[in-house]
């Protein structure tokens, strides 16, 4: 992480090694360390990103060797699939003008309020708003999601006792009325949730249907899993694909391949080729190779 120069940063070993003592020295301050950008997590590996930005920046989890959560993003710009990763674990991504933050400095941040403020003169530097109160419930509960699991047990339970909704959880405010019409990915995503449409801004939990799995994530996918304590998927389609490694797999691939669960690559459903095979969406190691030649 950050191996590479810039304003304010110096690695320790220039192009392989990150500024770990300078991070080391920002902690004997005593405070939290807070990461902070101009635009924030532009990469495709989100997933990785986070766990380097939580690694050195989050807090560890109880009874949970290697792996933390929490921590603090701020950045003018965060883009949206770093966001919800940030999200799901744990930690408290804002979008507020950064302009007016240096490295080192230390900092007061009060989400309820929206503010910035200096510590050692209370000088406020920068106000922002939460894109959703929910990210305040996010947080507490140690990820998205959690919560989302926390709260639909705990509508299923009171359901089941006949007790009225509870009312512990934050809820999304409700968007603006319209009388505009749908684009068709917000058609699509409606119907998953069960209503006509969905409109920009506004919070849903569409019914999944699908899974899809590339083998470069594989491993990710298995530790979230583990995790969440999954045995198995409720959805219809399953697909763990092994496009990038099951033609040439290198020692690691193969490891791969074969310590994935079995939930990963048990046939369940087939689709047809051109050439009118059935090949499995979920397959043993090596059984998805046509995918240079066939179009799924």
């Amino acid at each position: 992480m950050l191996k590479n120069a810039r304003d304010g940063i110096t690695p320790d070993k220039a192009g392989s090694v990150g500024p770990i003592k300078q991070i080391d020295a920002l902690k004997q301050k005593g405070f939290p360390l807070a990461y902070v950008g101009d635009v924030v997590g532009t990469g495709s590996s989100r997933k990785s990103a986070t766990n380097s930005v939580l690694w050195f920046m989050g807090d560890d989890i109880p009874f949970v060797p290697n792996k933390r959560a929490g921590g603090l993003v701020l950045g003018s710009k965060i883009a949206p699939i770093f966001f919800n990763t940030m999200e799901d674990a744990g930690a408290l991504p804002v979008e507020v003008d950064v302009s007016s933050l240096n490295m080192g400095d230390v900092i007061d941040v009060y989400p309820r309020k929206g503010e910035v403020r200096r510590h050692d003169n209370n000088e406020l530097l920068a106000t922002f708003e939460l894109k959703t109160d929910v990210l305040l419930d996010e947080v507490r509960a140690g990820g998205r999601i959690p919560l989302i699991i926390g709260r639909g047990l705990t509508s299923k339970a009171r359901e089941s006792l006949g007790l009225p909704p509870s009312d512990v959880f934050r809820t999304v405010k409700a968007v603006a009325a319209s009388n505009k019409g749908y684009t068709l990915a917000q058609k699509m995503v409606g119907r998953a949730c069960g209503v006509t449409g969905v409109r920009p801004g506004e919070y849903c939990e569409p019914k999944m249907t699908s899974v899809g799995s590339q083998d470069t994530t594989g491993p990710m996918t298995r530790d979230e899993l583990k995790d969440l304590a999954c045995l198995g998927f409720s959805a219809d389609l399953v697909m763990q694909s092994f496009c990038h490694t099951s033609a040439y797999p290198k020692p690691v691939d193969v490891q791969t391949h074969h310590t994935l669960p079995g939930l990963h690559y048990e046939p369940r459903r087939c689709v047809s080729s051109p050439r009118r095979r059935n090949y499995p969406l979920m397959a043993k190691p090596y059984a998805i190779t046509g995918y240079r030649r066939y179009r799924w």
